[in-house]
């Protein structure tokens, strides 16, 4: 309700700012605009998704191997959400992140021996810093409002439901390509579901300090999430996520 609030003040601004004569002529479209939201039915739901795969094992590190271990406060995740349909330019998109990773990173004698394992903190997770939009070339500056219903939505029942699944996690089943630019064979499980993907990966490696940056695509839909649709899909939530990451992790001294 507190969309479709605003997404009317937002309306009424732009035909309040057009001359007279304009604006007698746009007045039907605010009468259908009222009657397509009066009769929104229940957001279509998308193709089924495929099952979902099993969850790896993760092998401890051998006497010849190095562990990483993830530095949070200087890794960082950015995921962009966009609005789509019709109506997509009453809406906004949403950039969604923070220093939310944490893990393990273990490298052997050959790269393709290399692996990862790690964990994303939902709750810590932040919506539409200013710096942060400005950087994907947004509008700055949000109302607080909406940047906190936003974030009300993103950890309720229907998108991540994080009081249910409190962690967000990823491991690599299988790393190929070259030492710089690999490509990681990795599964997500968010939700309970658990989905394969194939991410290249670009690796800066010191004596001490391993930096690995990347962005993928992936479906809302693929594990169990319904993006929010309304005017009979007019103006919904894209399924499609855009992320990007950057894992700084240090080695651990042996013992």
């Amino acid at each position: 309700m507190n969309m479709l609030l605003r997404l009317f003040r937002r309306l009424f601004r732009r035909l309040s700012s057009r001359p007279p004569g304009q604006l007698i002529l746009r007045v039907p479209a605010v009468v259908a605009f009222t009657l397509l939201f009066g009769c929104t039915g229940p957001p279509e739901r998308p193709a089924e998704a495929p099952a979902s795969v099993p969850w790896p094992e993760f092998a401890p590190p051998q006497p010849n191997e190095t562990t990483f271990r993830v530095d949070p406060a200087n890794s960082e995740l950015r995921i962009r959400v966009d609005p789509e349909g019709a109506m997509a330019r009453l809406g906004h998109s949403h950039i969604i992140g923070g220093s939310v990773i944490s893990g393990t990173v273990i490298l052997g004698d050959d790269d393709e021996s290399a692996r990862l394992d790690l964990g994303i903190d939902p709750s810590a997770l932040e919506v539409d810093r200013p710096d942060w939009r400005a950087a994907e070339g947004l509008e700055a500056e949000l109302d607080q409002s909406a940047i906190s219903g936003t974030r009300a939505n993103m950890l309720g029942e229907r998108v991540l439901n994080a009081e249910i699944h409190p962690e967000i996690s990823v491991r690599s089943t299988a790393v190929s390509g070259p030492a710089w630019l690999p490509d990681v064979t990795a599964r997500i499980r968010l939700r309970g579901t658990v989905r394969e993907v194939i991410v290249p990966v670009s690796v800066e490696r010191t004596a001490r300090r391993l930096i690995a940056s990347g962005k993928i695509d992936l479906l809302q839909s693929d594990f169990g999430i319904e993006p929010f649709s309304t005017a009979g899909g007019a103006l919904r939530v894209s399924d499609r996520m855009r992320i990007r990451f950057r894992i700084v992790a240090e080695k651990v001294s042996q013992q």
